[in-house]
This record gives structure tokens, sequence and C-alpha cells, in this order.
């Protein structure tokens, strides 16, 4: 018997491809009207492909990350959001997830915000070597200090692609975490995370963080910061914190990577 067709680019909510059938398949052999959570779990993925006829992805956790971080749901399922609210999918346990009904909380970089031009830092082996967008993201803000710069404190990379798990979540990686310090000596701890290409900074991840460094890192401050790479390679930086279960920004500020020479004193 056919299976059914490969993934195909699952960008516009129209578009059909097999991480959006089974995703509405999980979604709408569960959802009621009037529901804000609607509970689901891994082994769900590979139900849903077998009762559809539909090549198993190789990566399950891939179908699940791309609707957390990069792709909107179909037509189908934003057509169940009440104005104002946007379903998310969050993460409840190991293997365990749940999409929510929430304020929408995507957050874009202001394209009407100025950029302030900084000397690039970045060693030559380093951007010829970088992998992709979030890697050499994650390498430019280490190199050139832009934590320390935007936040106005000193800080140290402790470690990236931190991996660890949090109650009530399960498992989750943390892009970078940053400790610091201020000039009257309080402590912070900075979990980072970078989106590169087509991902979109959401309320899940920076949720995910601030969980984790509150079961990890008891009494310290915690301040969240999320970086992206604008088109033209300049670097938007948001200062974030949730409110009430909704993303507020902080801060935003946009820095561009020059030579020395470009730099206006």
């Amino acid at each position: 018997m056919p299976k059914g067709p490969k993934d195909q680019s699952p960008n516009e909510p129209g578009t059909p491809n097999r991480y959006r059938s089974l995703v509405d398949k999980i979604f709408f052999d569960r959802f009621t009207d009037g529901m804000t959570e609607i509970p689901f779990k891994r082994l769900d993925i590979k139900e849903a492909a077998n009762a559809m006829n539909i090549d198993l992805p190789d990566n399950l956790g891939d179908v699940i990350y791309s609707f957390r971080f990069r792709t909107p749901f179909s037509n189908r399922i934003l057509a169940t959001q009440p104005n104002g609210l946007a379903w998310r999918i969050e993460l409840a346990g190991r293997s365990l997830y749940k999409f929510v009904l929430g304020k929408e909380s995507r957050v874009v970089p202001d394209s009407d915000l100025p950029s302030i031009d900084i000397p690039d830092s970045t060693p030559g082996l380093i951007s010829g070597y970088a992998l992709d967008d979030e890697q050499a993201l994650l390498a430019v803000i280490r190199y050139n200090r832009l934590i320390d710069m935007f936040l106005s404190i000193t800080s140290y990379s402790l470690q990236n692609h931190l991996r660890t798990t949090v109650a009530g979540l399960g498992q989750i990686e943390i892009d970078e975490l940053y400790v610091g310090v201020d000039r009257l000596g309080g402590h912070y701890v900075i979990p980072v995370q970078a989106k590169g290409g087509k991902d979109q900074i959401s309320v899940v991840q920076t949720d995910q963080d601030m969980r984790a460094c509150v079961e990890k890192f008891a009494g310290v401050i915690c301040r969240p910061v999320s970086v992206q790479f604008m088109p033209d390679k300049t670097i938007a930086m948001f200062e974030l914190t949730l409110r009430n279960g909704d993303l507020i920004v902080v801060d935003e500020r946009h820095y561009r990577l020059v030579n020395q020479k470009a730099v206006d004193f």
C-alpha cells in the first residue's frame, strides 16, 4: 500500500506535509470546544502515523520542535483560536506534551529600532567553521561580550547546549548558560536562547529556561536573554520575563558587528 507524501516545506499554514498531518490528527482526536489544554505523548506520533499510513519521521522530536519554534499550525487548528489567543506546545514531563491556549507570545525584532555598531572581535576561524546560524550566533555573542554590554554586568559562559531535567517538564536544553555579577556584587544566571533562520523566539523556551534556573540556582537572579540574527545579520537581543504566563520584553537592542575602521568615535 503506498505511503503518504514526504515532508515538504511547512512554513505556510495551508501547506500539506506529514508533520502538519500528524499534529492535526493528534490535536483533533482530542479537541472539543472550550478546551484550553490538550495533553498528548510522544507515542501518539507513532500511532497517528500508523493510522494515516504516513512514513514515520526519523526524528520524532523534530515534529514537536518544529511546531514549538519554527512552523505555524495548520489553518484548521488556527481556526479554533479565539481572538487574541494562540495554541502552543509545551513540555509536560518525560515524552509528554500539551497544547496550551494562551496569549499570542511570539517575539519579533522591532525593525524601526536603530542598531549599535560594535567592532567585530569574532576570530576569523570561528566565523569560517561555524556549522549553522545558531552556533555562529552563540559564538558571536560570546567573543564580542554582548551579554555584558546588553545587561551592563560582567558575565561568563558557564556551559552551552546544557541538557538537564526540570520537574514537571522532563529533559530540556538551554542553548547557552552564563553567570554574572554586577558592580554591587549581585549574582545572576542568564539562560540564552539563540534563534537563526526561520526559528522564532517563544514563551515556551523562556518558561523552561527560567524554571530550570529557579530549580538549579535557587536564590540567584535569573535574567533570560534571547538573541536572533536579523536578515542583514544585525543581532537582535531581548531581555525577557514572564508575567502571569505572558511573555514580556523587558529590553530590546540591536547590535551590528563592523570592522574597527567603520566605527565612529
